[in-house]
């Protein structure tokens, strides 16, 4: 062969049967879609009728909080500067509970179904009703336990999809904390499979639902992210410290009907067959738990001294405040935890629920059951009215219980604190340290910014399908419900953040404030507006 050959042929330059790079990227995309196969290949398990007795939705559920939980330890110490080692096995097992969430919210399909066929009336036409029929009567996003389910799956889907990229591997270290608590937040709910009115069976439930979960879940990620920018930005630990001392001081004064503060009880709504019981006037049936309320007071006084020593640091730069701040926060964490252990233990403990109500709610319970009974209460005496509420808490009392599901918004309030708390406790013994596993301000500042530009498409879809069911169902696009308006609020928050950054260059802790801000707005529209402004939407899981 030539020279000249040899030298054409060295110029043509040759082409790698497979890319290093290329290879890497497919490697990652299996990180989320692995697991994707791993749940589907669980419900279909499950769906032939093979070990209905394991694969059972709670379960899964449990199993996936554990995963999570464990997710969450392994990330915390490998930003306390473990091995690396241990960043890889928080990532592995936030998809095994990532595999076991997905899985679970399959299966509760499959319930849902088997629930559907028990009813006599389905009996004889479940087999000829039309698919799209099918899927309205038992798509699992029925109540706030199956948007929960199902949200907390899509943010760590959300969590695996940014995961695949290097830069963007810390994620699950705020994700996976998140994850854990809205899990533990969902149980609460209570798992009850539940139906829907004929009037809302609609193709555009799946629809609606489904893109308020997927969004939700986004929401939820670009929250954490905007976090860890506002810690590295520089935002002092003891400012979030006071916003959780605000948080616990607002959280005991409010909580048992506002009567904790000033009573020292504290009880549990009583239900009765799985449904709640009220009283008159507003609040809940109540059986009171030996102890607790005391916890309750002290450490809301721990809370006012944190508050107190933080306020005085920030005013007048006083170290010595700084860190008797810091103390106190460790010490009402410490409260929390026991606040917490003692309703555990009086909640699953032998008890008399009867005697442990107080008589004093006799009389409005009484008017409570006359309402329901179509009676009107005024024209019954007082007397009556006690008799009544006695006779039927005596004749009823086998079947009344407390569990988490009885005040799930205070007691997630609660829980949520304990998390708060020791995050900021967390953050001010080594704060430096896991700051430095964290990448650059303007990285976290632009995946902030990607997050929030898919959420806020997303809630825009929510509520064009959300009008579109509600025309279909009641007949008009839009009537102002709670629910509705706090949607609509929601986006405008996420409006704001995309507006103020794109038309007027605003980056960096105000965009941050804005993607906080959005999310707690998310959470008040999923869970608040439903127990605290109920309307048109109190049939998701309510009573």
């Amino acid at each position: 062969m030539s020279t000249d050959a040899l030298k054409l042929q060295s110029s043509v330059p040759s082409v790698p049967t497979s890319s290093p790079v290329a290879h890497s990227a497919w490697s990652r995309t299996l990180l989320f879609i692995v697991p994707i196969i791993a749940a589907t290949v669980l419900v279909v398990v499950r769906a032939t009728g093979i070990a209905p007795t394991v694969l059972k939705e709670a379960n899964l559920t449990v199993l996936a909080l554990l995963a999570y939980l464990g997710a969450t330890t392994a990330y915390v110490m490998w930003m306390l500067g473990r091995e690396s080692l241990l960043l890889r096995i928080g990532i592995g097992t936030m998809a095994f509970g990532y595999v076991l969430n997905l899985a679970a919210w399959g299966v509760r399909w499959i319930e849902y179904i088997e629930f559907e066929k028990t009813k006599p009336v389905m009996q004889s036409i479940w087999h000829t009703l039309p698919l799209m029929e099918k899927i309205s009567h038992t798509y699992p996003l029925n109540n706030l336990y199956d948007i929960g389910l199902a949200f907390t799956g899509f943010a760590v889907l959300s969590s695996l999809i940014i995961t695949t990229r290097d830069k963007y591997r810390f994620v699950g270290a705020v994700t996976m904390p998140l994850a854990a608590l809205a899990l533990t937040l969902v149980v609460f709910l209570g798992s009850e499979v539940t139906t829907l009115q004929p009037i809302l069976r609609s193709y555009w439930r799946p629809i609606h639902v489904s893109i308020a979960a997927i969004s939700y879940g986004v929401c939820l990620v670009s929250f954490g992210i905007a976090i860890l920018y506002l810690l590295k930005d520089g935002v002092r630990v003891e400012s979030m410290a006071l916003c959780v001392a605000l948080f616990g001081l607002v959280t005991y004064a409010t909580i048992g009907d506002y009567k904790v503060l000033m009573t020292g009880t504290y009880g549990l709504g009583v239900r009765w067959m799985g449904s709640s019981l009220n009283l008159a006037g507003g609040g809940s049936l109540r059986a009171t738990l030996p102890g607790v309320g005391p916890l309750m007071q002290f450490g809301w006084l721990v809370y006012a001294a944190a508050a107190i020593a933080l306020t005085v640091f920030f005013f007048r730069r006083d170290q010595l405040a700084q860190q008797w701040g810091n103390r106190l926060m460790g010490g009402a964490l410490l409260m929390q935890l026991l606040i917490f252990g003692a309703i555990f233990y009086r909640m699953k403990s032998p008890m008399d629920i009867t005697s442990a109500i107080n008589p004093a709610q006799y009389q409005a319970f009484g008017a409570w059951l006359a309402k329901r009974s179509d009676l009107d209460p005024a024209l019954l005496a007082p007397q009556q009215l006690q008799a009544e509420g006695s006779r039927w808490l005596s004749q009823n009392a086998r079947g009344l219980e407390i569990s988490f599901s009885s005040n799930p918004v205070e007691l997630s309030a609660i829980l949520t604190l304990i998390a708060c708390t020791a995050f900021v406790v967390l953050f001010a013994w080594r704060g430096r340290q896991m700051l430095e596993k964290l990448p650059d301000l303007e990285t976290l500042d632009d995946l902030t910014y990607k997050t929030v530009s898919v959420a806020f498409p997303l809630l825009l879809m929510m509520l064009v399908t959300g009008a579109v069911w509600a025309n279909e169902s009641w007949g008009t696009y839009w009537s102002w419900d709670p629910k509705e308006t706090w949607a609509l609020v929601t986006w405008l928050a996420y409006a704001g953040y995309l507006h103020t950054r794109i038309v007027h260059g605003w980056k960096g802790r105000t965009s941050a404030y804005f993607a906080v801000l959005g999310f707690i707005f998310v959470l008040f529209t999923y869970l608040g507006v439903s127990f605290l402004l109920p309307g048109l939407h109190s049939y998701a899981g309510v009573d």
